[in-house]
């Protein structure tokens, strides 16, 4: 049977009128000549502008990917503005089965940035590089072990922009000697090395998205989970968009789903005394720090929390009584990075004794709402003054095996030399704190397969060392919450499979389970 790529490139001419067709199979011969000819839309390069671009713009500021974005006017002698330059390689090669794959890696979880994340080989462009090319090869060399003899570029695709301002090219290379490449990972930047079908990249298969906004601009983020050699990996992000293109390009055809790309606005020259919109600069210069202010600034926008209704056929005082509310009570730690506040609770306490736990209970009557629980129960568990705390936001509830709905509310202490612990004896056996970020990591992390009432689910389980040298295990509930925290936080998903109970969900649960 003709494979679907067979059917997509025109015959191979002869070997002797082909470059570098010294080896790989017809078909990497035939896809090397398509992909050759491949000529990528026009877009703006790093040189100066000309005067008569500057004219045909109408004196606009002219963004990134060429559109006209606002009427800034240009200075006769702009002061140039150049994103950051990176390359990545997508190497092809023909799997055992026939079927075209793509090299990937699995950045080291030590990273500090996209840390346990899947992504293509590359890097930023140093100045002995010639070319894209070269800047795609030696970075696929210092992370994989990958020789640059062994790959023949055949083209680059138009240029992605991410939203930290750095101008990713994407090289297409083709790998005919499968069998001569041996990964070596450097343990520094890459955890593992795996490869996975092109085509899947096309399909709707194993397949989410989830709209984002940037600049008043919407977009789709697509995610793609994949499982080989039984471990699973989630490629998603700017990672995906790369993959998603490449695939139509070699397959000449779009996915069989909705793209939606961003059209991230960056200006290309700006003027020295240009001033950029308070608004847009916020946007670029997105932090941690930023994203809570704007979380806080809405959560005080709204007239009040909004509560999930109480369950059918029950009075109010008794839907109190199912109710609870816990405190995310974030804060800055000595080397820059969000932490949250824990506790061990009590070994004598009659349910979960001795797990870990955020400070939180169930709701009391006199309780205005649910932040109001959450800031009572840590001030009663852990001594936290409520006036310390920041209500930032609050997240979608959960209901728990037990028909109870518990409220996450995530609060900033910004004074942590503020705060004396002072643990309830009662109910807290000890008080740490633990970075945030690695709730999306999965560095130290285990997972167990559960079912409840017909529905698998993932019960997660963090092993964490505090500074004084004592051990713990967030994990379960607990566990589920921070990774829906650190994911709203930080605006991206885990590294990893999370798979939540569907009794979780709002209304997911009965009110009588057993």
């Amino acid at each position: 049977m003709i494979s679907i790529l067979g059917r997509l490139l025109p015959p191979p001419p002869l070997l002797m009128e082909l470059p570098n067709a010294c080896g790989g199979s017809q078909r990497l011969i035939a896809l090397a000549q398509q992909l050759r000819l491949y000529k990528p839309p026009p877009f703006p390069s790093d040189d100066d502008i000309e005067e008569q671009r500057i004219e045909e713009t109408a004196g606009k500021v002219v963004s990134q990917v060429g559109f006209a974005e606002s009427d800034t006017p240009v200075a006769r002698d702009p002061e140039k503005f150049r994103p950051k330059r990176a390359a990545v390689l997508i190497c092809l090669f023909e799997g055992d089965a026939g079927d075209l794959r793509v090299i990937l890696t699995k950045r080291s979880s030590g990273l500090s940035t996209h840390s346990g994340e899947v992504s293509l080989p590359g890097g930023k462009t140093e100045e002995g590089d010639k070319d894209d090319g070269d800047t795609a090869t030696r970075e696929a060399k210092e992370e994989i072990g990958l020789d640059p003899k062994l790959v023949n570029v055949v083209t680059v695709l138009e240029p992605f922009l991410s939203k930290h301002l750095l101008r990713v090219v994407p090289v297409i290379g083709i790998l005919n000697e499968k069998e001569a490449f041996k990964p070596n990972p450097n343990p520094a930047e890459v955890e593992a090395v795996f490869d996975a079908p092109l085509e899947m990249f096309l399909k709707d298969e194993n397949r989410t998205s989830k709209e984002r906004e940037w600049m008043g601009d919407k977009f789709l983020i697509h995610f793609f989970d994949y499982e080989t050699k039984n471990k699973k990996y989630m490629i998603w992000g700017l990672t995906a968009g790369i993959l998603i293109r490449a695939a139509s390009v070699v397959y000449k055809r779009p996915p069989n789903f909705v793209e939606q790309n961003p059209r991230f606005k960056v200006p290309r020259v700006v003027d020295r005394n240009t001033t950029i919109p308070k608004k847009a600069l916020n946007k670029i210069m997105s932090s941690v720090e930023l994203r809570l202010q704007t979380l806080a600034q809405s959560f005080r926008l709204e007239q009040s929390v909004k509560s999930p209704p109480p369950p059918t056929g029950s009075a109010t005082s008794a839907s109190t009584s199912k109710r609870a509310a816990i405190l995310v009570c974030l804060f800055k730690g000595d080397d820059g990075e969000l932490r949250v506040i824990l506790t061990k609770r009590s070994s004598s306490l009659s349910s979960n004794p001795g797990d870990v736990a955020l400070p939180g209970g169930k709701r009391d009557e006199a309780d205005a709402d649910d932040v109001d629980t959450a800031l009572r129960e840590a001030k009663e568990e852990i001594g936290l003054d409520p006036s310390l705390v920041n209500v930032v936001t609050v997240l979608d509830h959960i209901v728990n095996k037990r028909g109870m709905t518990v409220v996450p509310v995530i609060g900033l202490l910004s004074d942590i030399k503020a705060f004396s612990p002072a643990p309830n004896a009662a109910e807290v056996e000890a008080i740490f704190d633990a970075p945030l970020e690695m709730f999306l990591k999965d560095e130290k992390r285990r997972e167990e397969e559960r079912e409840w009432m017909g529905d698998k689910y993932l019960l997660h389980y963090f092993d964490f060392e505090a500074d004084d040298g004592k051990e713990y295990v967030i994990w379960a509930l607990t566990a589920g919450v921070l990774i829906k925290a650190a994911s709203t936080v930080y605006e991206r998903p885990p590294a990893f499979l999370e798979q939540r109970p569907k009794f979780w969900v709002s209304g997911g649960a009965s009110t009588t389970m057993p």
